[in-house]
């Protein structure tokens, strides 16, 4: 009898990163690695910034971010160039084909002009960026000013959370300001700077409709983005949501048969539009406009994480710096070294199930790089998982490429998790907590809370 697998509980994040850093640091290791070059093999990579900044805290989200007067933030950029120069000044780094930038948060532009400008500058003048590099910035949609500075110095794509347009959800759950004709007057403003840019929207918000939600796609869809990342409701501890959902019952909890419609539908409506590249469970985009960054990630390139509570993936270790802001101030001013407070050496093994779990948030995986990364074929590792897989619906293998059914596609974090082992996960965003033990059943941690 065929072996297969069912999934019941839609698990909404997926590992951002893999294996999970849970080791103290060894600092003299990292740094001898960093003083040679990295085989040809993998001097491709990303970088990704983390501004822990926001102007407002809002709802739902359970980042590192934090509300702080403009010294503080002054001091944070001063601590953050300062990492940036330290791995800048290594032969490791200088070695690498960096293809693409990603700054995020928090809000980057919650900082000033002349922060961002101070940043970029140094990313574009000191890191061996290739000629075509994406350089996408996360942006609140109402700074305009930086918009047209981002553009200056080199930002070619812009990212910005709408979450949704209608004016009480908004208001009432979101704790968002802006109404639906000021945010559609300002991302008339992005798309007048830049050709490539990205609109966030959730799903199975308390009090959305189906209605509101259909409004919120066809009014993101008559702004001519050029790729959209939709997400469904998350409810992650430490966050207001967690605590009007769960702790105060103001809302019911959200319906994991709704949250399946809601993605149903928009993955139809999205495949009649020119939105219809859904290479990702969350993100659709034009021909040829599909997020670099997201795309040379899951293909396990190497990414140079700088920030508070970054996790960056590099000479085959993963990593998280500080997450607290006085000690990663700390360690790169005061102490001067790198602000690393987790790390995990990996095997070769962890390596490979890296190259899975990382490789399958795309819907559609060549995987005959891995023989080129490990001189083993992939099948002699993981086929036996993979086969499940098929033969539970989710995939579809031929040959060398493993491509997500429209099943698979509603349960593709769970066949990610499906090649993970449980000690060395890093359910989500690795920074954030959530709702149950380890946040992976998120529905049914849900449950459990609410009869408890």
């Amino acid at each position: 009898m065929k072996k297969k697998v069912t999934f019941t509980q839609r698990e909404p994040i997926g590992s951002s990163t893999y294996p999970r850093p849970n080791d103290e640091p060894n600092l003299d290791l990292i740094n001898a690695k960093l003083k040679s070059s990295c085989l040809e093999k993998d001097r491709c990579s990303t970088i990704y910034v983390h501004i822990p900044f926001c102007n407002q805290i809002c709802s739902f989200c359970g980042f590192n971010k934090f509300v702080k007067p403009k010294d503080q933030k002054e001091q944070y950029v001063v601590s953050l160039i300062e990492e940036m120069r330290m791995y800048a000044n290594t032969t490791y780094v200088q070695s690498l084909d960096i293809q693409a930038v990603y700054l995020g948060g928090g809000t980057p532009n919650s900082l000033s002009s002349d922060q961002l400008q101070r940043i970029l500058n140094f990313l574009t003048s000191n890191f061996p960026l290739s000629k075509e590099c994406e350089i996408t910035c996360e942006s609140v949609p109402t700074n305009l000013d930086s918009v047209v500075m981002l553009k200056q110095y080199g930002c070619n794509r812009v990212s910005t959370g709408i979450q949704t347009f209608n004016k009480e959800v908004r208001k009432e759950h979101l704790k968002m300001r802006q109404e639906k004709e000021e945010l559609i007057q300002s991302i008339e403003f992005i798309q007048s700077n830049f050709d490539n840019f990205n609109l966030d929207l959730i799903y199975n918000l308390p009090n959305q409709t189906d209605e509101v939600w259909f409004d919120d796609m066809e009014t993101a869809l008559k702004t001519k983005a050029t790729h959209l990342t939709l997400y469904p409701l998350i409810l992650l501890e430490n966050t207001p949501f967690h605590s009007d959902f769960v702790k105060e019952g103001k809302y019911p909890i959200p319906n994991q048969t709704r949250e399946i419609v809601f993605f149903n539908w928009s993955l139809d409506r999205l495949k009649k539009t020119d939105l219809n590249h859904c290479y990702t469970s969350r993100d659709w985009a034009k021909k040829g406009k599909h997020c670099r960054y997201i795309c040379l990630n899951a293909e396990n390139n190497q990414v140079l994480a700088f920030g508070a509570g970054a996790h960056g993936y590099l000479a085959g270790t993963t990593y998280r710096s500080h997450r607290i802001l006085e000690n990663y101030n700390s360690e790169t001013l005061d102490k001067k070294r790198l602000p690393l407070e987790r790390q995990c050496i990996c095997t070769k093994y962890e390596l490979m199930q890296r190259y899975m779990v990382m490789g399958l948030r795309l819907l559609k995986r060549d995987m005959r790089s891995f023989e080129e990364k490990f001189d083993i074929n992939w099948k002699e590792i993981f086929y036996e998982k993979a086969k499940v897989m098929q033969n539970s619906g989710y995939i579809i293998i031929n040959d060398d490429i493993i491509e997500f059914t429209k099943e698979g596609n509603i349960w593709a974090n769970n066949v990610r998790t499906y090649f993970e082992e449980e000690k060395s996960s890093s359910v989500g965003y690795t920074d954030t907590v959530g709702i149950g033990s380890s946040g992976r059943d998120h529905y049914g941690s849900i449950s459990r809370i609410k009869k408890d």
